[in-house]
């Protein structure tokens, strides 16, 4: 048996530069058929990258529930730093109502709600906390598990997701290739004498889409996680799931669960497979 825990990293929720950069890209192809779908999609389209019913429709056909990771990112524009750009204006409000009756859905029906620590985080303490903080408002509990945005770590981001209480990371993975990072499987407990553990990140969508011979190493990584006894996480974004702005990417995450659900897979939140590390 295969053990599977799925998860989706919620970076935004709302369609913003996009709809200005997409109808250039088609522009530049020659694609005018798709630049126009693209400049009339605030009208014929909207709010393409919510994603959220979908990802349950999909996930309670199968039996399974995932974890949802939501950001809080504090990040505003820098005009001399395009980075801080992407950052700033994809962020959305944790407080917006949409976003806090979502949780509280998704709680309801078996998900569960984890940190998707902002892109500094990793290195601020008191950032940190008081993400922490305030998704446990909203919840009215404590949160468990985190996945920095962007997988950003350092030295000592381990140490301070602990001292903030968190039980569980699921950072380590690689950004841009799928697999075991450093061939490191199963589930580990880097800070000596303590109970917080690392539960790395197998699969991302995005790598996953580019990867060569992706479904052939699709395979392999299944077979590799069933004869280690290891957990296959998977991350998808929210976003993603919409058709039009991201063809192929809902399809991928339907074919991937059909694989595993013929495997006989368990699916399971990333607390759920806390708790069964801790147990063994």
């Amino acid at each position: 048996m295969i053990k599977v825990c799925l998860s989706h990293d919620i970076d935004r929720i709302d369609k913003s530069y996009q709809y200005v950069t997409k109808p250039l890209r088609a522009l530049r192809s020659g694609n005018f058929k798709l630049f126009f779908r693209h400049l009339l999609s605030p009208f014929t389209h909207p709010h393409p990258y919510w994603g959220f019913d979908t990802i349950m429709e999909i996930e309670k056909r199968f039996g399974a529930r995932s974890t949802m990771f939501f950001l809080n990112e504090s990040i505003g524009p820098v005009l001399s730093k395009p980075k801080s750009w992407k950052l700033a204006f994809g962020r959305y409000d944790i407080h917006d109502k949409r976003i806090v009756n979502v949780i509280k859905k998704l709680e309801a029906g078996g998900w569960e709600i984890g940190i998707h620590g902002s892109y500094n985080s990793y290195k601020d303490y008191e950032l940190l906390k008081r993400e922490k903080k305030v998704l446990e408002e909203i919840v009215g509990h404590p949160i468990r598990g985190i996945r920095q945005h962007y997988l950003n770590t350092s030295e000592s981001t381990w140490d301070i997701q602990n001292r903030v209480g968190l039980k569980y990371d699921s950072s380590w993975g690689h950004t841009k290739d799928i697999g075991y990072k450093e061939g490191k499987i199963l589930p580990f407990f880097p800070i000596e004498g303590s109970d917080f553990c690392e539960i790395p990140m197998t699969i991302m969508d995005g790598p996953f889409s580019e990867a060569e011979d992706r479904w052939g190493r699709f395979m392999e990584i299944i077979e590799e996680t069933e004869r280690t006894g290891g957990y296959l996480v998977i991350n998808y974004h929210n976003n993603n799931f919409d058709c039009f702005d991201n063809p192929g990417f809902k399809e991928d995450y339907i074919r991937m669960l059909e694989i595993l659900h013929g495997r006989g897979a368990k699916f399971m939140t990333l607390g759920e497979a806390y708790e069964m590390i801790i147990a063994d």
